[in-house]
């Protein structure tokens, strides 16, 4: 008697006009970007891997390997890939895939140097072990398992934004630029209109009016108008009889009365 499946399988539905449209959308922004460089990768019968150019001219693929890692030096670039190869477990079934998906980040990265090649690497090599750890962790059989794969992972993944931060801050020199799109003064307040440093200094190209009487000095401005109180109606006392009370600022000053001399009537004693 034949095998007879239970449970079919149910046809797909057909594709949309819609889902048509976004494939090709999808297929022109596929190809406006830039195909990384692959490596031919096969594990050998005592383990190891065994490295080839993917296609039959190896000296081109040497020059775009190259270019991946921000450097004119072969011997630059080889040692960088033996670095992400030595990232590639020697039980992965697909060690090709592996090594070609960090290869490609690290072309994401677009290098300029050496040093920009060897952060590439790092974020690389960083990013395979925090998923490796987060991987582990899902499928844990203990808490201890668990917590110790999340916590690894969680430090690698500190790791990967320090590296990408430090990337930024190698890229601009080290310098922190602080752009201001939007400035808005109010009546009687004053603004700095020009570049400034971090001890409050307006450089050379301040444009006139963007002068500030303070200096360097963190303090409230010498023009008065901006701290003097707004008009407000006088608030309300809680007598009985409702008397306004004045809000502070008002013109002149007046004596406060003193409560704690005010006369009590005592009672007769007993």
């Amino acid at each position: 008697m034949a095998d007879v499946d239970a449970y079919p399988e149910e046809p797909k539905q057909a594709r949309s006009a819609e889902e048509l449209g976004r494939m090709l959308e999808a297929n022109e922004r596929r190809k406006a970007r830039r195909a990384p460089v692959m490596v031919s990768l096969q594990r050998t019968r005592d383990g190891s891997l065994s490295l080839d150019s993917p296609h039959d001219d190896p000296q081109g693929w040497q020059v775009r390997l190259g270019d991946a890692f921000g450097t004119r030096s072969d011997t630059f670039a080889v040692g960088q890939l033996n670095h992400l190869l030595g990232m590639v477990r020697p039980d992965e079934q697909a060690p090709e895939i592996e090594a070609n998906t960090m290869l490609a980040a690290v072309e994401a990265v677009r290098p300029e140097n050496e040093l920009e090649g060897m952060l590439a690497v790092q974020m690389a090599a960083t990013h395979r072990l925090a998923m490796e750890c987060l991987q582990r962790s899902a499928v844990a059989t203990t808490p201890e398992q668990m917590t110790a794969n999340g916590n690894l992972a969680s430090k690698l993944l500190r790791t990967y934004t320090a590296q990408i931060e430090a990337l930024a801050k190698v890229r601009r020199g080290g310098a922190q630029k602080v752009t201001v799109k939007h400035v808005h003064v109010h009546e009687g307040g004053q603004a700095i209109v020009g570049n400034v440093d971090a001890n409050s200094r307006v450089t050379s190209d301040t444009r006139e009016g963007g002068r500030s009487d303070n200096g360097p000095q963190p303090h409230a401005p010498r023009d008065e108008r901006t701290i003097a109180p707004a008009k407000c109606q006088p608030l309300r006392s809680s007598n009985a009889e409702r008397e306004a009370v004045p809000v502070a600022g008002r013109e002149g000053e007046g004596a406060m009365p003193d409560a704690r001399r005010r006369d009590r009537k005592r009672s007769p004693k007993r």
